[in-house]
């Protein structure tokens, strides 16, 4: 789990379960603001006890990164992170909370699971609605079961 005392403006940091790296911006006492190392990504915001459980220090595999990293072009694209790993499901989104950019998903074995944009392409996001057809990938975090790499299901995906 990240101290307090390690965090400051730079610092590169990955998410535990979807591998994305980002740079810090700011520290509050409530929450921290991150900027996405991957182009496509929007800044985002995560509550302080939240970003200590699921993310790490990655200063480790670049130094002096001040938000920047995600400007510099398709030369990043080659470090995009592996697929998350687990069983791939198809569901329905049962609700949408844009404003905090999370929602849910029925499965189609009845199972209710969390997802949050953080955990897919902002444009895939965006794109989806209550009551879409979806395949994901669930992840065991800390919290409990999460949906990653949410994408919507189309006619032309099976095969």
């Amino acid at each position: 789990m990240l101290r307090l005392d390690e965090l400051e403006e730079g610092l590169m940091i990955t998410h535990r379960n979807t591998g994305l790296r980002y740079s810090l911006i700011d520290v509050s006492d409530e929450e921290v603001l991150l900027s996405p190392d991957q182009e496509g990504l929007e800044d985002l915001t995560v509550p302080l006890d939240l970003f200590r459980a699921e993310f790490i220090s990655s200063d480790r595999f670049r130094s002096g990164g001040r938000r920047g990293g995600r400007k510099g072009g398709k030369k990043r694209a080659a470090t995009q992170p592996a697929a998350p790993t687990g069983p791939k499901c198809k569901g329905k989104i049962k609700k949408m909370v844009r404003d905090r950019g999370f929602g849910f998903i029925r499965g189609d074995d009845g199972k209710e699971v969390f997802f949050h944009r953080s955990g897919l392409n902002a444009s895939d996001y965006d794109g989806l609605n209550e009551g879409d057809t979806v395949e994901y990938v669930v992840q065991e975090g800390p919290r409990g079961a999460r949906a990653e790499n949410v994408r919507q299901a189309g006619a032309g995906d099976e095969g």
